[in-house]
């Protein structure tokens, strides 16, 4: 190849380079498109969320209930009130199947303050997983929870917040009973010494209270008389306090009452007069009183559908 050939060839060559480089610009220009591709069949179809798999909701709802949930949750309005109200918890985003799997076997995990007890120990793991399962499927309808996203809500007035203040500052807690019920919960359990018959002023004007534990406070007689306006309560917790007999006469009129825990306190047979107008009384706890057998007969004719629970006594020794 002579000298003239071989240049000749060299200015072929980069005229094809530059040309290539003029293309590939052009591709790069912002608003010029690329080759179409074909889109991969995998890629065209639009994701969907997988729905729980029908048995294990099913299983789960029967293991719910076979644990006895329902004697503190509401679904669809049947079930207890001492816990939150279950209907929507499937709405809730952060209620996944992990979330509740946890929330089920150590509340404490999510909230060291919790009251529910954890099941861990009793409920095994598919198990705990089936529950969950049924648990995401509750969006607000009912039972299935298929149908609807949200609960219906359930409307209280809200607390005067100088009130809440002060519960607060004595140590309490006051909040809504449930994330779709605004009804209210105090716990004043946790204040101890700090709750006094005269702190109990502040709680008078208060509507909408459903849940009321007063639970080992020093409170007395006086203090009942100041919350006897709460007709919404459907739970009082009074174990451990100083009332006596008089005392229950002031919440007579709690016509709401489901739940009534006087564990030791000083009430007496006399005193169970006072509740034979508390007809929605399901629970009536009385272990450690001066309640006798005999008395608690006589209220359980009043009241056939409230169990009377009088706690387990040891029996007498015999004598030899």
């Amino acid at each position: 190849m002579t000298s003239k050939t071989r240049f000749a060839t060299m200015v072929a060559v980069a005229g094809m380079v530059f040309q290539s480089s003029l293309i590939l610009t052009a591709l790069a220009v912002p608003g010029s498109k690329p080759p179409a591709k074909k889109p991969k069949a995998a890629a065209a179809k639009t994701k969907t969320a997988a729905k729980p798999d029908a048995q294990l909701v099913a299983a789960g709802k029967k293991i719910y209930d076979s644990k006895g949930c329902s004697a503190c949750h509401a679904i669809g309005g049947k079930g207890g009130n001492s816990g939150p109200d279950l209907t929507a918890t499937g709405a809730v985003p952060t209620h996944t199947v992990q979330w509740l799997s946890v929330q089920v076997a150590n509340p404490k995990a999510h909230n060291p303050d919790s009251t529910m007890p954890g099941f861990a120990a009793t409920i095994p793991a598919k198990d705990l997983t089936a529950i969950s399962t049924y648990l995401v499927t509750l969006k607000g309808s009912g039972p299935s929870g298929s149908s609807s996203a949200t609960a219906p809500v359930k409307k209280g007035p809200g607390p005067d917040p100088a009130v809440v203040a002060k519960i607060e500052k004595l140590g309490g807690m006051i909040g809504p009973v449930a994330q779709n019920d605004d009804h209210l919960d105090i716990n004043l359990h946790l204040a101890g010494a700090n709750v006094s018959d005269a702190s109990l002023t502040s709680l008078a004007g208060l509507k909408g209270v459903v849940r009321l534990d007063l639970g080992t406070t020093p409170i007395t007689d006086a203090g009942l008389a100041k919350i006897k306006g709460m007709k919404d309560l459907t739970e009082l917790h009074l174990e451990g306090t100083k009332i006596t007999d008089a005392g229950l006469a002031d919440i007579a009129d709690m016509k709401n009452l489901t739940y009534l825990n006087l564990y030791n306190t000083g009430i007496t047979d006399a005193g169970l007069a006072h509740l034979t107008k508390l007809t929605n009384l399901k629970h009536l706890y009385l272990w450690q009183t001066k309640v006798t057998p005999e008395g608690a007969a006589k209220l359980k004719q009043s009241l056939p559908q409230a169990d009377i629970n009088l706690g387990w006594e040891q029996p007498a020794a015999k004598k030899p």
